[in-house]
């Protein structure tokens, strides 16, 4: 039997690694006595050739922008161990698509490195196939480029993998290198606009290997997700107000 691949974005679908960045910017910005509203940073999600740099617009101040970046880096290292383990659902999907005999791999706008090091931290190291990472492709995402790499490291042809992705700039990539696409938005993406993909779903505990791989004449289009993820401290990052909270490339 002909193999099939699943292929994870990685930032916000394995490992929620968007808020506390995205939160440390905002908590730079508010001691400014600056807002940072959620619409600037997604910009970025999804990509590594920063269309918005949250540095721009401070970079006038007066402690230059060496200081500004430091002081986001202790912030942000604040924030980041209580996020530092596997999204819901990654392991037992892990384990059911090794039951299957399916191949799982990463293709990530963040550099080969970076993750390989966060599988590491997360106990992942080991559970995917192959690793392709945004530094390793000459376009970024919404390109379908690194996609297509992760596919050829597994040995598995584009129409034979399903992307899982968080991220609008994701999955039209995913659709652009001609993979099926289940959008699984974050807390931070849920607002964004993922009518390509193929399917929606809330959570990764909700992928069964049925929407991985429908019957004929049951793929969808843009279904709407099951249900609403849960905001809890993330209430008002729309930038109304002001909470404590660099690139991962």
């Amino acid at each position: 039997m002909e193999a099939r691949a699943v292929l994870f974005d990685f930032d916000g679908l394995i490992v929620d690694t968007e808020t506390p960045e995205y939160l440390a910017w905002r908590a730079v910005y508010a001691r400014r006595g600056l807002q940072f509203p959620l619409a600037l940073w997604l910009r970025n999600v999804g990509r590594n050739d920063r269309p918005f740099d949250p540095l721009g617009p401070l970079q006038g101040g007066p402690e230059g922008a060496d200081a500004v970046r430091a002081e986001w880096r202790v912030t942000y290292a604040t924030l980041e161990p209580a996020y530092m383990v596997p999204l819901p659902g990654v392991l037992p999907l892990l384990r059911l698509l090794g039951e299957h005999g399916w191949r799982a791999a990463i293709g990530s706008s963040s550099k080969r490195g970076r993750i390989i090091a966060m599988l590491e931290r997360l106990g992942l190291a080991g559970r995917f196939t192959a690793v392709a990472g945004g530094d390793e492709v000459p376009r970024a995402k919404p390109a379908p480029d690194v996609y297509l790499l992760a596919a050829e490291r597994v040995a598995v042809p584009p129409s034979r993998c399903t992307v899982l992705e968080d991220s609008e700039n994701g999955v039209r990539a995913a659709k652009a290198a001609g993979m099926r696409c289940i959008a699984v938005p974050s807390v931070l993406t849920r607002s964004l606009d993922f009518s390509d993909a193929d399917l929606v779903v809330d959570h990764l505990a909700a992928v069964t290997m049925d929407m991985l791989c429908p019957s004929a004449g049951n793929g969808g289009g843009g279904a709407p997700a099951a249900g609403t993820p849960d905001t809890g401290a993330l209430a008002g990052m729309s930038g109304d107000g002001v909470a404590a909270g660099e690139d991962r490339r």
